[in-house]
C-alpha cells in the first residue's frame, strides 16, 4: 500500500536520486542528507518522486510589440513537471530549474511513499 504526499523545500535538497529498483520508469530517493533541506521537509529514503515544480523561461510580448517587430520580454513560468517515465537527468534539470524562480519560493515535490497496511480509511 502507498500514499501520495507533497512537500515544500528549498534548494539544495541534499538528496541523491536514482532509478527505482522495483518500479520501472520511476525515480527513487536513494539517500537523504541528515542536515539537508529535503530531510527537514520530511523526505525519506525509499520515497518515489512523482512530480516537482519546475521553472521555464519564455518570451512574452504584447501584440502591438510583435506587430512592430519587437522580441518581447523574458518571463519565468512555474509549472508542475511529472517525473514518471522521464530520464533521471531530465528530473534533475527540472529540480535545478527552481533556482530561476524570481520569487525564490520553495519548490514542491510530490512523492509516493510505501506504508504498512494499517487498515486506516
Amino acid at each position: 500500500m502507498s500514499k501520495i504526499i507533497s512537500f515544500q523545500a528549498y534548494l539544495p535538497l541534499g538528496l541523491i536520486l536514482g532509478e527505482h529498483e522495483e518500479i520501472a520508469g520511476a525515480i527513487g530517493i536513494d539517500q537523504v542528507d541528515p542536515e539537508g533541506n529535503g530531510r527537514a521537509a520530511g523526505i525519506q529514503v525509499g520515497d518515489v518522486l512523482r512530480a516537482v515544480t519546475a521553472c521555464q523561461v519564455t518570451m512574452e510580448a504584447p501584440t502591438w510589440q510583435l506587430l512592430a517587430g519587437g522580441i518581447g520580454q523574458p518571463k519565468t513560468k512555474r509549472l508542475m513537471f511529472t517525473t514518471d517515465g522521464v530520464p533521471l537527468e531530465q528530473a534533475i534539470q527540472a529540480i535545478s530549474s527552481n533556482r530561476m524562480d524570481p520569487e525564490q519560493r520553495p519548490m514542491w515535490l510530490v512523492l509516493e511513499r510505501l506504508v504498512e497496511n494499517d487498515n486506516r480509511i
